[in-house]
């Protein structure tokens, strides 16, 4: 009678276990924030890192998997479809602690502002040249399942073997100016050296030509793409919707990730000022104020591998109008950001029961958030039903 006593009471404890277990796998997806309650749906899985995500239309969604691959996904049943006509990447072993990693390949995707009318797509890859690689962006035109007509509009101009800290984030303003994020490759003083493209903010047309407006053209021993220099490894680049500004998202050595709003022909100070330190534990450059350097308007500390970023401008989210939206890789987070011009009033920390690194966050046409992880999850957030 014990052991049957103690058998009942093995398996009661059990079915508490499983239904607590039940419970917390179902919470984790549930929260609240700025008085909506909320939910994260898990649309798809593929295999690989999903770098990139934007919309083709409020149905249709286009990702990148970094090793090469791009795919539409419909919305509503959930199917995906590949396309052919991809640039052909070129794959890098990742550099630092990760080694091991093949980082380099296929990164971020940009649907052209005017896609009803010209069909146009923008990719950012690591491209293989002569003397190692470098960081390309091509543009191709989308016909039913093909991508056409691929041929590229950029190449960073100080290829090397060196690996990681690419950038490769794009953005496309109201008045059609493409913009590239461009890492510097490894090697700080890259940033500082405006005959290269590395460490830099790009701003060209869209057929890739350089705009005469830029603050750089026609000056000598000068690369007359840059828009803004002396970034480290820029991986978020976002238009606030009401001002038109550029904000740009970078991450730190060992910590001092920094949010910056980019302006014309500044400097952002990298490697003379930063707030981050080395591996080592050292202090890298000063944090103090330095005539004609930028200061990052909001720095993390510690990081948080800052990757994708977002303003909300829809109407679905009451609580969120005007939000930017961070993805972090390393503490496994959303970020959200209640802020005012260029000053931070509010942070919060969302999904942290997730457990993703979340590689990029993008409003959606439909008005939901979606986010992309690195273990190949595509998701988006909406307001809870009932």
């Amino acid at each position: 009678m014990l052991r049957i006593g103690f058998l009942i009471c093995f398996v009661f404890l059990q079915i508490q276990i499983s239904a607590a277990e039940k419970h917390q796998k179902n919470n984790n997806f549930k929260f609240e924030s700025a008085g909506m309650r909320l939910e994260l749906e898990e649309i798809i899985q593929v295999d690989g890192v999903v770098w990139g995500i934007d919309f083709i239309n409020p149905k249709t969604m286009i990702f990148t998997v970094r090793r090469g691959e791009t795919l539409l996904l419909d919305l509503k049943t959930k199917k995906t479809t590949p396309l052919s006509g991809s640039p052909i990447v070129h794959r890098v072993m990742g550099g630092g602690p990760f080694d091991s990693v093949a980082s380099g390949g296929l990164f971020d995707v940009l649907v052209d502002k005017s896609f009803k009318e010209n069909k146009f797509l923008y990719f950012a890859y690591v491209k293989k040249t002569k003397r190692g690689h470098a960081l390309a962006v091509a543009k191709g035109r989308l016909e039913k399942n093909q991508i056409q007509d691929l041929q590229d509009i950029f190449i960073a101009n100080n290829d090397s073997e060196e690996a990681g800290r690419w950038g490769t984030r794009l953005e496309m303003d109201a008045k059609g100016f493409l913009y590239i994020a461009v890492g510097d490759r490894r090697i700080g003083d890259n940033a500082q050296d405006l005959n290269n493209h590395l460490g830099k903010i790009i701003r060209l047309h869209s057929d890739g030509a350089v705009p005469i407006d830029n603050p750089f053209f026609g000056k000598d021993n000068v690369a007359p793409e840059i828009w803004s220099y002396g970034h480290r490894n820029p991986q978020g680049l976002a238009i606030q919707p009401k001002t038109g500004e550029l904000f740009e998202h970078e991450h730190g050595p060992d910590g001092g990730d920094e949010i910056n709003v980019i302006e014309a022909g500044k400097n952002y100070g990298w490697p003379i000022i930063s707030y981050g330190m080395s591996r080592t534990g050292a202090q890298i450059g000063t944090r103090a104020k330095l005539p004609g350097l930028i200061q990052p308007i909001s720095y993390y500390e510690p990081g948080i591998a800052p990757s994708g970023m977002s303003f909300y401008d829809g109407n679905y989210f009451k609580g969120w109008s005007g939000n930017l939206f961070i993805g972090s890789l390393n503490r496994m987070r959303l970020n959200r950001i209640a802020i005012k011009g260029r000053e931070i009033l509010e942070e919060e920390q969302l999904l942290s029961n997730w457990g993703e690194r979340i590689r990029d966050v993008t409003e959606g046409l439909d008005g939901f958030i979606y986010l992309a992880t690195g273990s190949g999850k595509i998701a988006r957030i909406q307001i809870q039903a009932g």
